[in-house]
Protein backbone atom coordinates (compact mmCIF):
# COMPACT_ATOMS: atom_id res chain seq x y z
CA UNK A 1 0.00 0.00 0.00
CA UNK A 2 1.62 3.59 -0.97
CA UNK A 3 1.34 6.47 1.48
CA UNK A 4 -1.52 8.31 -0.65
CA UNK A 5 -3.58 4.77 -0.57
CA UNK A 6 -3.01 4.81 3.76
CA UNK A 7 -3.84 8.94 4.01
CA UNK A 8 -7.08 8.25 2.00
CA UNK A 9 -7.83 4.80 4.70
CA UNK A 10 -7.16 7.01 7.43
CA UNK A 11 -9.36 9.79 6.12
CA UNK A 12 -12.37 7.56 5.39
CA UNK A 13 -11.75 5.93 8.66
CA UNK A 14 -11.94 9.72 10.50
CA UNK A 15 -14.50 10.36 8.47
CA UNK A 16 -16.22 7.45 9.48
CA UNK A 17 -15.95 7.85 13.24
CA UNK A 18 -16.99 11.43 12.80
CA UNK A 19 -20.57 10.90 10.90
CA UNK A 20 -21.46 7.92 13.62
CA UNK A 21 -22.70 11.07 15.28
CA UNK A 22 -26.13 12.03 13.47
CA UNK A 23 -25.13 15.89 14.38
CA UNK A 24 -21.82 16.01 12.35
CA UNK A 25 -23.37 13.68 9.32
CA UNK A 26 -26.42 16.12 9.28
CA UNK A 27 -23.54 19.01 8.86
CA UNK A 28 -21.77 17.73 6.19
CA UNK A 29 -25.12 16.72 4.62
CA UNK A 30 -25.77 20.88 4.10
CA UNK A 31 -22.67 21.17 2.10
CA UNK A 32 -24.85 19.95 -1.24
CA UNK A 33 -27.16 23.48 -0.54
CA UNK A 34 -25.34 26.21 -1.32
CA UNK A 35 -27.16 28.21 1.03
CA UNK A 36 -26.44 25.86 4.37
CA UNK A 37 -22.95 24.87 2.61
CA UNK A 38 -21.43 27.07 5.95
CA UNK A 39 -22.80 24.87 8.46
CA UNK A 40 -21.07 22.26 6.98
CA UNK A 41 -17.58 24.19 7.63
CA UNK A 42 -16.99 23.40 11.12
CA UNK A 43 -17.06 19.45 10.54
CA UNK A 44 -15.05 19.78 7.25
CA UNK A 45 -12.70 21.57 9.77
CA UNK A 46 -12.48 19.01 12.04
CA UNK A 47 -11.54 16.44 9.26
CA UNK A 48 -8.79 18.94 7.84
CA UNK A 49 -11.09 18.88 4.65
CA UNK A 50 -11.43 22.74 4.29
CA UNK A 51 -9.78 24.33 0.96
CA UNK A 52 -9.70 20.54 -0.01
CA UNK A 53 -12.35 20.18 -3.16
CA UNK A 54 -11.78 16.06 -3.19
CA UNK A 55 -12.12 15.70 0.48
CA UNK A 56 -15.01 18.23 1.38
CA UNK A 57 -16.68 16.09 -1.62
CA UNK A 58 -15.68 12.99 -0.69
CA UNK A 59 -16.82 13.70 3.02
CA UNK A 60 -20.04 15.57 1.88
CA UNK A 61 -20.82 12.11 0.21
CA UNK A 62 -19.94 10.05 2.47
CA UNK A 63 -22.23 11.79 4.80
CA UNK A 64 -25.00 10.88 2.25
CA UNK A 65 -24.34 7.49 2.12
CA UNK A 66 -22.13 5.53 4.77
CA UNK A 67 -21.97 2.37 2.75
CA UNK A 68 -18.04 2.46 2.33
CA UNK A 69 -17.25 -1.35 0.77
CA UNK A 70 -13.56 -2.12 -0.50
CA UNK A 71 -13.82 -2.98 -4.62
CA UNK A 72 -16.90 -1.29 -5.47
CA UNK A 73 -15.60 2.04 -7.30
CA UNK A 74 -17.87 4.34 -9.48
CA UNK A 75 -18.23 1.87 -12.66
CA UNK A 76 -18.90 -1.17 -10.20
CA UNK A 77 -21.49 0.69 -8.12
CA UNK A 78 -23.35 2.23 -10.96
CA UNK A 79 -23.25 -0.96 -12.74
CA UNK A 80 -25.47 -2.62 -9.76
CA UNK A 81 -28.28 -0.42 -10.33
CA UNK A 82 -30.19 -2.06 -12.73
CA UNK A 83 -29.66 -4.20 -15.60
CA UNK A 84 -28.90 -4.19 -19.22
CA UNK A 85 -31.46 -4.86 -21.25
CA UNK A 86 -30.78 -5.19 -25.24
CA UNK A 87 -27.49 -3.44 -24.48
CA UNK A 88 -28.52 -0.70 -22.46
CA UNK A 89 -27.82 -0.08 -18.77
CA UNK A 90 -30.89 2.07 -16.88
CA UNK A 91 -27.67 4.04 -15.43
CA UNK A 92 -26.42 4.79 -19.15
CA UNK A 93 -27.28 8.16 -19.58
CA UNK A 94 -26.14 9.18 -15.94
CA UNK A 95 -23.33 7.89 -16.09
CA UNK A 96 -22.25 9.23 -19.52
CA UNK A 97 -23.23 13.07 -17.90
CA UNK A 98 -20.72 11.98 -15.24
CA UNK A 99 -18.11 10.89 -17.67
CA UNK A 100 -19.06 14.55 -19.54
CA UNK A 101 -17.15 16.43 -16.44
CA UNK A 102 -14.27 18.49 -17.05
CA UNK A 103 -13.66 20.13 -13.63
CA UNK A 104 -14.79 18.78 -9.91
CA UNK A 105 -17.21 21.33 -9.84
CA UNK A 106 -19.11 20.21 -12.71
CA UNK A 107 -18.40 16.29 -10.94
CA UNK A 108 -19.39 16.85 -7.82
CA UNK A 109 -23.75 17.36 -8.68
CA UNK A 110 -22.91 14.17 -10.67
CA UNK A 111 -21.23 12.16 -7.93
CA UNK A 112 -24.16 13.55 -5.12
CA UNK A 113 -26.84 11.97 -7.46
CA UNK A 114 -25.32 8.63 -8.34
CA UNK A 115 -24.68 8.36 -4.50
CA UNK A 116 -28.24 9.26 -3.45
CA UNK A 117 -29.00 6.48 -5.90
CA UNK A 118 -26.85 4.15 -4.39
CA UNK A 119 -28.50 5.12 -1.11
CA UNK A 120 -31.33 4.25 -2.04
CA UNK A 121 -30.29 0.67 -3.60
CA UNK A 122 -28.21 -0.06 -0.71
CA UNK A 123 -25.04 -0.64 -2.89
CA UNK A 124 -22.00 0.32 -1.60
CA UNK A 125 -18.70 2.49 -2.98
CA UNK A 126 -15.27 2.76 -1.86
CA UNK A 127 -14.42 6.10 -0.72
CA UNK A 128 -10.93 5.36 -0.39
CA UNK A 129 -10.45 4.85 -3.82
CA UNK A 130 -13.06 7.72 -4.96
CA UNK A 131 -10.76 9.74 -3.08
CA UNK A 132 -7.63 8.99 -4.75
CA UNK A 133 -9.61 9.27 -7.82
CA UNK A 134 -10.18 12.68 -7.45
CA UNK A 135 -6.46 13.32 -6.02
CA UNK A 136 -5.44 12.23 -9.37
CA UNK A 137 -7.96 13.98 -11.19
CA UNK A 138 -7.10 17.00 -10.13
CA UNK A 139 -3.43 16.65 -11.29
CA UNK A 140 -4.68 16.66 -14.57
CA UNK A 141 -5.39 12.72 -15.22
CA UNK A 142 -9.01 12.95 -15.23
CA UNK A 143 -9.25 11.21 -17.84
CA UNK A 144 -7.27 8.30 -16.83
CA UNK A 145 -10.10 8.40 -14.06
CA UNK A 146 -13.20 8.43 -16.17
CA UNK A 147 -11.41 5.31 -18.51
CA UNK A 148 -11.43 3.57 -15.16
CA UNK A 149 -14.85 4.26 -14.68
CA UNK A 150 -15.73 3.28 -17.67
CA UNK A 151 -14.07 0.08 -17.90
CA UNK A 152 -15.82 -0.87 -14.96
CA UNK A 153 -19.17 -0.05 -16.21
CA UNK A 154 -19.29 -1.04 -19.84
CA UNK A 155 -16.24 -3.40 -20.36
CA UNK A 156 -17.17 -7.27 -20.16
CA UNK A 157 -15.92 -9.14 -17.48
CA UNK A 158 -12.59 -11.28 -18.57
CA UNK A 159 -13.63 -13.65 -15.97
CA UNK A 160 -16.83 -15.56 -18.16
CA UNK A 161 -16.94 -18.94 -17.87
CA UNK A 162 -16.64 -20.88 -20.84
CA UNK A 163 -19.14 -22.99 -22.06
Amino acid sequence: MNPYDETNTRFIAQLARLCEDRGHSAALRRYWSETTRHQALPVLGRLGAIGDDRTTIVAALYAVHHNHAEGFGIGRAALRLGERKDGDHPYDSHFRRLLACDALDDLAPQLHRLVQRLSRESIPLDYAKLLKELRFWSTGHAESVKTSWAKEFWQAPTDLPTP
